[in-house]
């Protein structure tokens, strides 16, 4: 046979593949070795034995990984209690979520049998004396739940054309060539000979079973061999009657083999753990019973520590110590990721109320510009403190609309802050003007006022700055200095929703300010923007020139109460209309704009707190009068400090399952405005070197507390393997 063992590195797959690989069948071993890389060595050195490194939750990156297998045998897993409680989301991404995909592709690739170790630990506390497989089931820690969810998930794929066999062993003990010392016969024999004590927690009345790891090995053999009629879909215990001890006395068992050794019960909180299982289920079906006594297991340990050389109590023989090292040790050399699963940089926050509001204009039949956006434009100006809005199909067609409202022609010159999106830059270009950058601070990462003056000629016509990442800019000097020179300022808000700059909401003010709702923002409408302006005369001009400059748009023209004259186009305009559809969404969202805020300021002074220690990054600030809108939170890498770049550091929180982002490479850098711009070098040098430096970290309403420590964790731990 072909058969594929999950786990078969490790302490109960090291025997089973020994026993097939003995009987000639062909076995690949897929294993993550996370606990070194000895004992599969010996494994690859077996006849018709292959090794496949890989993580089990990673499955999807091995497509061939089940080519030509008859069967499955998945040990796979995140082992024990202690192991699963240092981070439950963890456990059920390996043990759960890690099986649910290996059993999609084992059915894709038409493997039948599948045979599972669970464990007994599912029946937790016993509601009864005595267990079997029809007993209830009631888990009482993280690993055991899990096991439980394996289980039922196996039974429910369970088909003609899918077979699923799932064992629950006792506990394991025994020597293997993957050793642990975390099993309870195996502690206790190592602690009666080097410490002359064992030690008992949980009261010691708790009731166990026991299985020797090559009675489980054999056990796990006959499931792959057996009638489907006698296995298929079926729940067996493994292990044997005669080996359900109370802890209590199995100590005083093992401890009677040693001279001098003392029973130390230690004060701790009772086990909830206790389950005194029959295995008559396996015996009748499969003929099995165990052929080694815990007595004999305890002697063959004795025999291996016999060896002085041999350290029992070292991290690599225990689960959760080896865990808490590898959760320690960067993913990129070999540890485990911080977070159990990946933490995305900006997702959108939407719910049901979105989606109904979505459905109701579905329903009316108006999907393009309507009433809806209407009432997204009244709501945003209240919201904004602003006379007018201008609701839009995006930030870039707001700044391009309000350009042409300056009158920006070809051949003038707009300055802009060169740390921002491509599209601004682009629109400038393409409209024939000249681009021009001004220098940022670095403590706001903001256009420099000094920079922005000392860049003005008599072809400038207009002056973009960037509330970046939400925090606003110097808006005192930058509109003293476009009144001085006469030339307009148009504020580019996309990042800035719910910032406030000396009591007046950004959008409020005296210059019209453009917003972005694409869906990473503080608010989205899918794709949209919004000009927010105090004129009304600009006003009605930008929405003409975004609705192609006709005189009328689609919902004065086409509703039931539209006038019978046709429309007209008036100036030369554009396609830059937002839908009803993405105004519906808007107007759920603005509704909760408060909450999202306040949300996002809560995570960065969290963030702010958790990270203040560490030397080797610059955290962002707020500045006095000013209110953050937290779109981003920025931090800024001390390179000097750092053996890493920072894109190689971006990479290594990926591994760590971090999303993180740039904002943004300086627009000078980029290879058409390298080439075009023709700046000296050492021009704009705090952007320059800041567009090297900067990395966002998740921010978002969707972000718990405990994201927030998984992000500051990984970033800690990847700063300690960087630093120079």
């Amino acid at each position: 046979m072909r058969i594929v063992v999950t786990g078969g590195a490790g302490y109960l797959g090291n025997h089973v593949v020994r026993l097939l690989t003995g009987r000639g069948d062909q076995v690949r071993v897929f294993d993550r070795l996370c606990f070194g890389t000895e004992a599969a060595q010996e494994l690859k050195s077996l006849p018709g034995c292959e090794i496949v490194q890989g993580d089990i939750r990673n499955i999807a990156a091995f497509p061939n990984l089940l080519d030509g297998a008859d069967a499955i045998i998945h040990l796979a897993g995140l082992a024990n209690d202690p192991s699963c409680d240092l981070d439950p989301e963890m456990a059920l991404e390996v043990n759960l979520r890690g099986t649910e995909r290996l059993v999609d592709l084992a059915m894709a690739k038409g493997v039948r049998r599948f045979v599972t170790a669970s464990s007994c630990s599912v029946y937790g506390k016993g509601v009864f004396e005595v267990l079997d497989e029809e007993s209830p089931t009631n888990p009482v820690s993280v690993y055991a739940q899990s096991k439980l969810e394996c289980e039922r998930l196996l039974l429910e794929r369970h088909c003609r054309t899918f077979e699923p066999v799932i064992a629950r062993p006792a506990t394991l003990f025994g020597w293997s060539p993957r050793m642990r010392f975390d099993l309870a016969i195996n502690l206790m024999v190592a602690t009666a000979m080097r410490n002359k004590c064992i030690n008992i927690y949980g009261g010691g009345k708790q009731w166990r079973p026991f299985i020797h790891v090559r009675d489980a090995a054999r056990a796990m053999v006959a499931m792959v061999d057996a009638p489907a009629v006698d296995v298929s879909g079926e729940i067996f215990n493994l292990g044997a009657d005669a080996i359900n001890y109370q802890i209590i006395d199995l100590a005083k068992r093992i401890a009677a083999m040693f001279e001098g050794v003392k029973l130390d019960i230690v004060k701790d909180d009772e086990d909830l753990r206790s389950y005194h299982v029959q295995f008559g289920k396996i015996k009748r079906a499969l003929g099995f019973d165990a052929e080694w006594s815990a007595d004999q297991g305890a002697q063959e340990i004795r025999e291996y520590l016999s060896d002085a050389r041999i350290d029992p109590f070292a991290t690599i023989h225990f689960n959760v110590r080896r865990m808490k090292e590898l959760l320690a040790t960067p993913a990129v050399a070999g540890g485990e990721p911080m977070a159990a699963r990946f933490i995305p940089l900006c997702p959108p926050s939407l719910d049901e109320a979105e989606e109904r509001a979505v459905i109701e204009v579905l329903r009316t039949g108006w999907l393009t510009t309507g009433a809806k956006v209407t009432e997204f434009e009244k709501a945003f100006s209240e919201k904004v403190s602003a006379t007018h809005s201008v609701a839009v199909s995006s930030c870039t067609a707001a700044l391009h609309l309000c350009m042409i409202q300056a009158g920006v022609r070809p051949g003038d010159e707009v300055i802009t802050s060169p740390l921002t999106w491509v599209s601004t830059a682009n629109t400038i270009v393409n409209m024939g003007a000249k681009l021009v950058l001004a220098d940022v601070r670095p403590d706001t990462l903001n256009i420099d006022p000094a920079a922005l003056e000392a860049a003005i000629t008599p072809k400038t016509r207009a002056i973009i700055p960037v509330h970046l990442a939400g925090l606003p800019c110097d808006m005192d000097a930058i509109l003293a200095t476009g009144k001085k020179y006469g030339v307009p300022v148009i504020e580019d808000a996309a990042h800035a929703l719910g910032a406030s700059y000396k009591g007046t909401p950004i959008g409020g003010g005296e210059s019209p300010a453009c917003f972005s709702f694409y869906p990473v923002k503080n608010i989205t409408t899918i794709e949209g923007g919004m000009i927010a302006l105090p004129d009304e005369e600009q006003a009605m001009r930008l929405r003409i020139l975004a609705h192609n400059g006709l005189s009328t748009h689609a919902w004065n023209r086409y509703s039931g109460d539209a006038p019978p004259a046709s429309p007209e186009v008036i100036m030369p305009g554009f396609k830059y209309n937002m839908t009803n559809v993405g105004a519906a969404i808007g107007l759920e969202q603005l509704g909760k704009l408060d909450s999202f805020l306040a949300s996002r300021r809560r995570l960065a002074r969290m963030y702010r707190s958790v990270l203040a220690s560490v030397d080797e990054i610059e955290l962002p600030d707020v500045q006095p009068g000013m209110e953050h809108a937290w779109h981003l939170f920025i931090i800024r890498l001390q390179p000097e400090r750092l053996s890493k770049s920072r894109d190689e550091i971006a990479q290594m929180l990926r591994q760590e399952n971090v999303g993180t982002g740039v904002h943004f490479i300086a627009l000078h850098k980029h290879r058409y405005y390298r080439e075009t711009l023709g700046l000296a070098a050492g021009a704009l040098p705090v952007a320059t070197a800041m567009s090297d430096s900067i990395l966002s970290l998740p921010l978002h309403p969707r972000l718990t507390d405990k994201n927030v420590k998984e992000v500051a964790d990984a970033l800690k731990k990847v700063i300690h393997y960087a630093r120079a």
